[in-house]
């Protein structure tokens, strides 16, 4: 019987180098996430530590953590709008407080529309991959009617992220119905 000889491919510089920096920035960021809580307490003051923490998560889960199965465009762009929204409110809410209303619903219609012209850009690749685009719209959609029950008064990028996804609710269920319907029974295994 003939033995089976597996031989791999020699590691190149590049990809040594690439190893080597992300655990460097790995050990960074685990120093980052333990010093400035502790930094924090020390000095007092308000709690930026909280947004430099998260601000650190983040880049740990974009760039040192990617995803490799479902590394799409608009997830990625889903992620990074996620993202920021989750660092603006902490930056509104721990260090500058009262602007938090005005800026949300700037990132959020902006996220749904460089998701949308992704999207668009080549729709037969897209629509097996659409669920990004609709949780989006679901939270913004939300976002928007949890503004409108609370606030007598809304300012305008409320009423633009509000009307921006309605519309592409509005055209996402008249135009790709089934490729919709196809990626919720994906999702959540529906007959």
């Amino acid at each position: 019987m003939n033995e089976l000889n597996i031989q791999y491919p020699r590691q190149r510089r590049s990809s040594l180098f690439l190893y080597t920096l992300r655990r460097i920035l790995k050990l960074v960021c685990l120093m980052a996430l333990i010093a400035c809580p502790l930094v924090n307490c020390i000095t007092g003051g308000q709690a930026w530590s909280v947004v430099a923490v998260a601000g650190t998560l983040f880049f740990w889960r974009t760039f040192l953590s990617p995803d490799i199965i479902e590394f799409t465009s608009i997830g990625q762009v889903f992620r990074l709008g996620s993202f920021a929204i989750i660092e603006t409110t902490l930056i509104g809410v721990f260090l500058s407080p009262g602007w938090i209303g005005f800026v949300l619903p700037i990132i959020a219609f902006g996220t749904i529309l460089a998701s949308a012209f992704i999207f668009v850009l080549n729709i037969n690749k897209r629509k097996n991959n659409i669920m990004p685009l609709i949780w989006e719209i679901i939270l913004a959609l939300a976002a928007f009617l949890a503004m409108y029950i609370r606030m007598p008064k809304l300012n305008w990028p409320t009423i633009t992220m509000g009307s921006v996804a309605g519309a592409f609710a509005v055209l996402g269920v008249a135009v790709f119905h089934s490729a919709i319907r196809q990626e919720l029974r994906k999702r959540f295994h529906t007959k």
